[in-house]
């Protein structure tokens, strides 16, 4: 009878879907916090610098996003192949962010470049915060 429970809840267990891992979180998270910001370094220092701000931000976003959407889909592979994806994930964010970086200073040309690093480099910590509690969630 004991047999039967234990063997009873090792198939719910094993049944039971596993939590799908949160990395989305960290881009709505960005996105909030660039609706908070934006209009107050709009109204502080003009539309100039809430410009140069959000593309900053948006050099950490997009390939957050990208980063996020690939770990997702990898997430639901082998153990092997989630890896290998994540690792290709990693490589394209960075492509990515570096890209990103080149046409906002070749194609928008901010009025203020100090403000698109620091734009971007809250964004990045967010990233790298959010990240730690993901691991320390576990």
């Amino acid at each position: 009878m004991a047999q039967e429970r234990v063997g009873e809840k090792a198939v719910q267990a094993a049944h039971k879907t596993p939590p799908r891992p949160q990395y989305l979180r960290t881009t709505l998270i960005q996105l909030m916090l660039l609706f908070a910001v934006a209009p107050i370094t709009y109204s502080a220092a003009g539309l100039a610098s809430a410009v140069s701000l959000a593309c900053g931000a948006m050099c950490a976003m997009v390939p957050q996003a990208y980063f996020a959407v690939r770990l997702t889909a990898a997430a639901k592979r082998s153990a092997h192949q989630a890896a290998r994806l994540g690792l290709a994930a990693e490589g394209g964010k960075f492509v990515l962010s570096a890209s990103m970086f080149a046409l906002v200073f070749a194609v928008v040309k901010p009025a203020s470049p100090g403000l698109v690093f620091a734009g971007f480099a809250v964004f990045w910590i967010v990233q790298v915060v959010d990240g730690i509690r993901l691991l320390r969630a576990r």
